[in-house]
């Protein structure tokens, strides 16, 4: 249960579903794509990947239905396992942080920096993530909605802008079927952009809600757009690149350079820039939760020891 002296800051479930919306989009477009597959597969790839994602993630989100501090929890059964489970958790993330920033190094020096020095980037996003632990989950909440609208604006001018290069042969292409040894290697390498359910664990106590169903339900809505934004975005790829998408390494920077939208006649630099700055967010994000989580084991420790001590001081009525 949770102290009274303890007081966190506190958030909405709407700002929680945007930070984790725009973590999970930012992988999606940053991270450069490893299989060469046909369209029909990288579909299937990104659907049964979020799939499974959301199974792995059952119990924190049937939990989250009942209770809002899953590591405190586990550690109230056993102080082992919840360690455990709090530092693991906590490595998965910052493992998943350093694996964003890299990418995002990639990302930014061949679409957005021509001629551009990696090690840069990296650093400066290691700076912004180390500065979005010291400002806390209140700010970075904040932050979050602003960068989910304005990837969700360019990310529709893209869609938009490339309805024109869409034909029949768009619509071909899903029918030419490969030898599906691409699939499983997809499968793969889209669940390593994950971690997302490992943030919305880390981040449960801090959230401000009436019910504590409303906090599973983010959880479910999450689930559901985030699959249907990553699914629909392999889609528009896959219908505008036809079958150059398996060699682009960035698919949806490739549709953006195609689009025309009146005054501007290319998006791909807008795409890029906003798309940068999300994965920068979506680093920070996981550091904070990487700390959240040790945190939250770290204060049970301390509240449960706390009755003794002052027992010891004789501070107790």
């Amino acid at each position: 249960m949770q102290e009274k002296y303890e007081k966190y800051p506190k958030i909405s479930c709407s700002q929680l579903f945007c930070v984790l919306m725009i973590s999970r989009l930012s992988a999606e477009i940053v991270y450069p794509r490893s299989s060469g597959g046909t369209p029909l597969e990288a579909v299937l790839a990104a659907a049964i990947s979020e799939l499974l994602r959301f199974i792995a993630a059952l119990p924190i989100i049937v939990y989250s239905f009942k209770g809002t501090n899953v590591h405190r929890a586990v550690y109230n059964k056993s102080r082992a396992l919840g360690w455990l489970g709090a530092v693991f958790a906590g490595l998965l993330l910052l493992a998943a942080a350093l694996r964003t920033l890299i990418g995002l190094s990639q990302f930014a020096v061949k679409n957005l920096l021509p001629g551009g020095a990696m090690w840069i980037v990296f650093a400066i996003g290691v700076i912004f993530a180390v500065y979005s632990v010291v400002m806390g989950t209140e700010a970075l909440a904040r932050s979050g909605a602003i960068f989910l609208i304005a990837a969700a604006l360019v990310t529709v001018a893209v869609m938009l802008g490339n309805i024109p290069y869409i034909n029949n042969q768009s619509l071909e292409s899903f029918t030419r079927l490969g030898d599906w040894t691409a699939l499983v290697g997809d499968v793969i390498e889209r669940l390593m952009r994950g971690g997302e359910y490992l943030i919305f664990a880390a981040m449960l106590p801090y959230v401000s809600h009436n019910r504590k169903s409303e906090l599973g339900r983010t959880a479910l809505l999450f689930a559901l757009f985030s699959t249907l934004a990553a699914v629909g975005i392999t889609v528009m790829n896959c219908l505008v690149l036809r079958e150059m998408y398996g060699l682009c390494e960035f698919p949806f920077l490739a549709a953006a350079s195609l689009s025309d939208i009146s005054l501007f006649k290319r998006l791909d630099g807008f795409a890029a820039a906003v798309w940068s700055l999300g994965a920068a967010f979506r680093s920070g994000v996981m550091a904070l939760a990487a700390v959240n989580a040790v945190s939250e084991v770290y204060r049970a420790g301390r509240s449960r020891n706390a009755p003794e001590n002052r027992l010891e001081r004789g501070e107790a009525q």
